[in-house]
């Protein structure tokens, strides 16, 4: 049986503020991070509410800042020192609010370079030397599934011995690409996201980062760290039913979690809860759904999109806080935006409220039909 993996730090920026326990406190509150504004750097928002970041950050591209802000938080909580550390970042746009505010500067003779001046795995290199990080560093992005196959690589790599930690972020800033490109596959819900609901009409986009410190079980416990979580299991599936949207009966997610499941050493029915994708489009919902169902039969379901926004490749990594916080605390974390007719079978948390937690699982769906789940269990485990 694999080894759990101690989770001794996280970070976070997002709409709701700035630090963990702002995006913790947000989650339990059901907060409403959608807001609709007017700014010249990003059309459409007049048009859509979106969770975006409105904070001091720390110079240099937007993506790399919010990573930053995460990550030093996480790195503060753990107590170790980034020297020790290997880096995993899962992001979908990488430095393209940089390479957009360029070419819409220096016009149209950057054409042709536009897509090449934001490599996704420039983040990650800035973000290393910036914070010192010893370890090697890889990039996962693999659409709204990125930090999740992130987090399932450095898991990968505690397990079998290449770094006893690792730092896992996952980040995506807003930028007029994604802006445009949703709102032209009409999949925006212009009021907000409305997750697992029966009037649901489309995602709302967010912005933000979320950090990880994880660590080998043994490794920790040598230096007397205090773990949050223990990370027990990962699964991943390509589906390659179509370039958007998900195999409508959710096999190929069932699979995934499955999987997760398996590799965690543990059964369906020991779930205390799921934090889904629930993006609130039509499809997606739907689907994952359906593959809830299949799996786990009724078991309590939160989306957190409503409070901080579809984030794209850090999606799966404000999911993977969510279910920490429900396995230490035993308590469910609110669905905001669900306060219409829900899926039938589905049992929505609405409401934040204290139960049993000792499992959760966290899904993900992404674009090109990639699914994973990651399976989260209490501290106690790596002890």
């Amino acid at each position: 049986m694999p080894s759990p993996i101690a989770i001794t730090g996280i970070g976070a920026i997002c709409a709701a503020g700035r630090g963990a326990a702002v995006l913790h406190a947000a989650l339990r509150a059901g907060t409403d991070g959608l807001t609709q504004f007017t700014r010249p750097d990003l059309p459409l928002t007049d048009r859509f509410p979106v969770a975006a970041v409105d904070v001091p950050l720390p110079p240099g591209p937007r993506g790399a800042a919010l990573a930053e802000v995460a990550a030093l938080e996480a790195l503060a909580e753990s107590g170790l020192a980034p020297a020790a550390l290997g880096l995993a970042v899962g992001s979908c746009t990488g430095g393209m609010r940089g390479s957009e505010a360029r070419y819409l500067t220096h016009g149209p003779e950057h054409r042709d370079r536009r897509y090449l001046d934001h490599p996704v795995g420039r983040l990650a290199e800035r973000l290393q030397r910036r914070l010192g990080l010893g370890g090697t560093s890889t990039t996962h992005s693999e659409a709204c599934a990125s930090a999740a196959c992130a987090i399932a690589e450095a898991m990968e790599w505690i397990r079998a011995g290449l770094v006893p930690a690792m730092l896992v972020v996952g980040v995506d800033p807003l930028t007029r690409l994604t802006l445009a490109g949703f709102a032209s596959l009409q999949v925006i819900d212009p009021i907000g996201c409305r997750p697992f609901t029966e009037q649901r009409a489309g995602m709302s986009l967010g912005e933000g980062a979320v950090a990880f410190v994880l660590e080998d079980a043994s490794f920790a416990r040598a230096r007397g760290a205090r773990p949050i979580a223990s990370l027990l299991g990962w699964g991943v599936q390509a589906e390659g039913h179509h370039g958007t949207a998900p195999e409508p009966s959710g096999r190929w997610l069932a699979k995934a979690i499955t999987a997760a499941l398996a590799d965690a050493q543990v059964q369906a029915i020991e779930i205390g809860c799921v934090i889904a994708h629930g993006t609130g489009t039509r499809d997606n919902d739907a689907c994952e759904a359906q593959a809830l169902s299949g799996v786990f039969g009724r078991v309590p379901v939160s989306s957190v999109k409503r409070t901080v926004g579809h984030t794209m490749g850090a999606a799966a990594a404000f999911n993977l806080a969510a279910a920490c916080w429900a396995v230490r605390d035993d308590h469910l974390i609110a669905s905001a935006g669900g306060d219409g007719d829900i899926i039938a079978g589905l049992d929505l948390v609405r409401a934040a409220r204290p139960a049993a937690v000792e499992l959760a699982v966290a899904t993900s769906l992404a674009f090109g039909g990639v699914d994973a789940a990651l399976v989260i269990g209490k501290a106690e485990r790596c002890l």
